[in-house]
């Protein structure tokens, strides 16, 4: 059985599901000063076995060498539609087609080949030669995965819940112990 905290985000995701953006959350890293890095990934699904999201990133982006030094990570998602938030910390684990490739083959095989040919413009991060000039090369096979496509596995440690609408609000906070959620309703 899922637990409470999963039932209520998968709800919220249907809730919302006609909108793109509910899929949407930001995900905070440390960089090797210290210093939080958040920025916003797209949820490629969970694991129905573990509480565990899936995110698909180019190995070569800054936060996978952060994620790689500090695996530990913050996962904050809102819907403005159900006015509910889910802050989760989680421990990430970086699958790359040499320590996984049907992983990462399937979740490439999941990709739009738009999608796909964005992991072929170069790396993230370096000045673009011809600004104006497209990034897409339509002859580049996208049915291969490139060995800088990696898959993050983030593994949830508690999650913290709270839903605005109400007098009062709803606020749930979720921990593990011993295989089992546990949930302690908190004063928003």
């Amino acid at each position: 059985m899922l637990a409470d905290w999963r039932t209520w985000l998968l709800k919220s995701l249907d809730k919302t599901r006609d909108l793109p953006e509910s899929r949407y959350f930001q995900l905070a890293t440390v960089d090797e000063n210290g210093c939080p890095q958040n920025r916003t990934v797209v949820c490629r699904g969970f694991d129905d076995a573990e509480a565990l999201l899936w995110v698909v990133t180019d190995s070569r982006n800054c936060k996978v060498p952060e994620l790689k030094l500090n695996p530990q990570a913050s996962i904050c998602w809102y819907f403005s539609k159900t006015r509910e938030q889910y802050r989760l910390a989680v421990t990430a684990r970086v699958e790359t087609p040499d320590s996984a490739l049907s992983l990462c083959q399937h979740h490439w095989q999941r990709l739009s080949v738009s999608a796909r040919q964005q992991f072929l413009w170069g790396e993230p991060g370096t000045k673009r030669a011809h600004p104006k000039r497209s990034l897409v090369d339509h002859s580049a096979d996208t049915e291969v995965v490139p060995p800088h496509f990696c898959v993050l596995a983030l593994t949830v440690t508690s999650v913290d819940y709270l839903n605005l609408r109400g007098n009062p609000q709803t606020r749930y906070y979720f921990t593990q112990h011993d295989g089992d959620w546990h949930a302690e309703a908190l004063i928003p």
